[in-house]
């Protein structure tokens, strides 16, 4: 079994089968790239001014001022156009996001989407799709 190294504790988790995946697969130099998702969040029916299909977006989590780097802004901004080029009206896909938070207690956090500051009723509202937030487009023709 391979053991994981906690190489970056104050920046995110180490999984076992990430290291799994590092030690046995091409680099990010040698073009293979892995990355999380955080959440995708999907809402459906009356209460979301939707039919049974719904919509959905998908949100990157980041700890304190942290934002997403080069490779995400690769691999995110090619989800991103590829979504965006087949649902251009945003009828189902509402785009991809960013939420920054300053306290493991979401309780107690203050929070930002996509740099836009938010109180913790309208972040609920905004996950709650209620409260429009201009979705964040990672670039894949700049560096």
């Amino acid at each position: 079994m391979i053991k994981p190294i906690f190489r970056n504790p104050d920046k995110f988790q180490r999984l076992p089968f990430r290291d799994w995946i590092r030690e046995n697969l091409p680099t990010g130099q040698e073009g293979y790239v892995v990355e999380d998702l955080d959440l995708i969040i999907r809402a459906c029916g009356q209460n979301f001014n939707s039919d049974g299909i719904g919509k959905f977006m998908l949100i990157e989590l980041k700890y304190g001022s942290t934002w997403i780097g080069y490779a995400q802004r690769k691999t995110f901004g090619l989800i991103h156009q590829l979504l965006r080029e087949s649902d251009p009206d945003r009828i189902r896909y509402i785009g991809y996001f960013i939420i920054q938070y300053d306290d493991e207690n979401w309780d107690d956090a203050t929070f930002k989407v996509n740099t836009v500051e938010l109180s913790r009723t309208e972040l609920l509202r905004f996950l709650s799709f209620d409260r429009e937030i201009l979705a964040y487009i990672p670039s894949i023709l700049k560096g």
